[in-house]
This record gives C-alpha cells, sequence and structure tokens, in this order.
C-alpha cells in the first residue's frame, strides 16, 4: 500500500558486474570489473535512463574496486554526487577469500562451505566474517540512510552478500536464510521507504531484475 502523503525515498541496490578473474570466493579480495562486467552493470543502470538523464539524486557505493569505479565513472558521467560507504564491503571470507569453490573443496572438503550456505547464522568461513557482525554493519549503514538520505532516489553499488543483507533489513527473514537471494550480476532491487502519519514503513518494490 501507499499511505497518502507520504514522503517517499527510493533505494536501488545494484549487484556488481563480473570482476576480473570470473567466479569465485572474493569477499573482500579487491579486483576490478572485466569488460563483460563494465557492460553488464552499464547496461543495467542505462535502461533506466530517460531523456538522456538518470532518476537518481545521489549514488552510495561500497569501497572495493568492482563497485566504486563504477560508481564513480557514473556519478562523472551524470554529475551525481558519490558516497563511498566502508560498511557497504563485501563479507571477509577469511581463508576462502580469492579461492573457487573447486579450490576451497580441494583443500578442505566441502562440510564447512555446504553448512555455511545452508545456514549462515551458525557457520562463519575459517577466520573470516561472522553473519552477525555483517548483519549488524549493515543495519547500522541502512540506518544512517533511511534517516539521512542524500536524495530521494538514491542508487547504491554493492555486493552480492551486500545486497542481501540489505534486503534482509527489510525483510527480516532469519539470519539463516539471510543468503537465500542469489541475485545475478548487475541485477537491480528496489525498496521503498514512506514517512507518514503514522510512522514509518518500508516496502521491497521488485527484487533481481
Amino acid at each position: 500500500m501507499r499511505f497518502p502523503d507520504a514522503e517517499i525515498t527510493t533505494i536501488d541496490l545494484l549487484r556488481h558486474g563480473e570482476p576480473v578473474g570470473g567466479r569465485m570466493l572474493r569477499g573482500s579480495t579487491d579486483h576490478p570489473l572485466s569488460e563483460t562486467g563494465w557492460q553488464q552493470v552499464t547496461d543495467a543502470v542505462m535502461g533506466h535512463t530517460v531523456e538522456g538523464h538518470l532518476p537518481y539524486d545521489a549514488i552510495v557505493t561500497s569501497p572495493l574496486t568492482r563497485c566504486r569505479e563504477f560508481a564513480l565513472w557514473l556519478g562523472e558521467e551524470f554529475d551525481l554526487p558519490v558516497q563511498v560507504e566502508e560498511g557497504l564491503a563485501e563479507l571477509h571470507l577469511g581463508r576462502w577469500e580469492g579461492k573457487t569453490h573447486a579450490q576451497v573443496f580441494a583443500e578442505e572438503g566441502t562440510e564447512r562451505m555446504s553448512a555455511f550456505w545452508y545456514d549462515p547464522a551458525s557457520v562463519s568461513p575459517p577466520g573470516g566474517e561472522t553473519t552477525q557482525a555483517f548483519d549488524a554493519r549493515l543495519a547500522e549503514v541502512w540506518q544512517q540512510l533511511l534517516a539521512n538520505p542524500p536524495g530521494k532516489h538514491v542508487l547504491i553499488v554493492a555486493h552480492l552478500f551486500v545486497c542481501n543483507g540489505l534486503l534482509h533489513q527489510v525483510i527480516e527473514q532469519p539470519l539463516s536464510r539471510m543468503l537465500a537471494m542469489d541475485l545475478p550480476y548487475a541485477a537491480l532491487s528496489r525498496v521503498r521507504h514512506e514517512r507518514h502519519l503514522l510512522g514509518e514503513t518500508t516496502f521491497v518494490e521488485w527484487i533481481g531484475r
């Protein structure tokens, strides 16, 4: 529902495109986008232009290169302010950082990674960030963004786990299901936050387009 006379903030979540090196467990490993990745995110965002303009008032980005470089380019191209938010960095994956699934399986078997994907609230990557700590830092970023949005329509450029975690702030599914949304590269999701006479309400409009 849409409340009458509500003050509305629309937030689009964009997962970055394919990084150099292809699919792997990157976490905080800082790889840039590949040419394919640049094309993926460019196509995703440019599909929302109207008469050569984007609908956004501002861009907020992860500090990691695969998000930040595109966000800064987009801001310069369309004269939009860009805010680099350290709290939007991807989940740190500890010993799994920068490895493929096959490499991790060969080194330590499949049990721990299978348990992590099945229930990340109970199992963390060895030496990595816990889901609880990750959720807490995303909650802080999210609440700050809702309290002081840099515009009425904001684009967040982030990562698979981060986009899942931000959607979790709205949907509030159990932490064990926080990684349930398999968002492809350059997937866009949209959230609408309303301030109205009864308080504040946040809605998910769509996920992973």
